[in-house]
């Protein structure tokens, strides 16, 4: 029996580095026609207050012809993820016009839909950030074992190393300069011990 080669495709290493460059890209465009967006419609859109919007305002937005197509499926592409979003999709919320106009409700349908989609979010966040009981790396004040007859020993050579001018003061009591020092001196110390 001959042996075959098993041929992988070589994916270039910089081609991830390439996608997170074009959605960086990406996000900035849809994050400047936010922005336009915002300035121009301000009693429609709010990044810090949501309102539901009404179905196909895009297409009223497209009418007025301050903005091109591109540049509204841009904007509209991010507002309508943003989280603040999703979660004003209550039920019985009350959509809203290009005017300021109540157009509609929100259904059930729309509502579960969206507390799903707030549930995934969520979720995804909860994966990207380190967990809050982990400790991040070793402690920097971690005491290191040692034998049971030397603890009384290094503890009172310890304290009679360090100088009383070595103690900090008070923070009400000591300025910068004087802390400084402080810190310093009770490194030396520590260092030479």
């Amino acid at each position: 029996m001959s042996e075959q080669q098993i041929i992988t495709p070589e994916v270039p290493e910089n081609s991830q580095q390439k996608q997170e460059a074009k959605r960086k890209k990406e996000y900035e465009a849809n994050r400047k026609a936010l922005d336009e967006l915002c300035l121009l419609y301000p009693e429609v859109f709010d990044g810090a207050k949501p309102k539901p919007l009404q179905i196909g305002i895009h297409e009223a937005i497209a009418t007025d012809g301050k903005l091109s197509k591109t540049r509204i499926r841009r904007a509209l592409n991010l507002y309508v993820r943003m989280r603040s979003y999703v979660a004003a999709l209550t039920e019985n919320a009350e959509r809203i016009t290009l005017g300021g106009a109540v157009t509609g409700k929100v259904s059930a349908e729309e509502a579960s839909h969206a507390l799903e989609k707030l549930t995934e979010i969520d979720r995804k966040r909860a994966l990207k950030r380190p967990a809050a009981g982990k400790p991040k790396g070793p402690r920097k004040n971690a005491r290191k074992p040692t034998p049971s007859g030397d603890r009384s020993q290094k503890t009172a050579n310890t304290k009679s190393a360090i100088e009383p001018s070595a103690v900090a003061k008070p923070v009400e009591q000591a300025d910068s300069g004087e802390r400084m020092q402080n810190k310093l001196a009770a490194l030396v110390n520590k260092r030479s011990n």
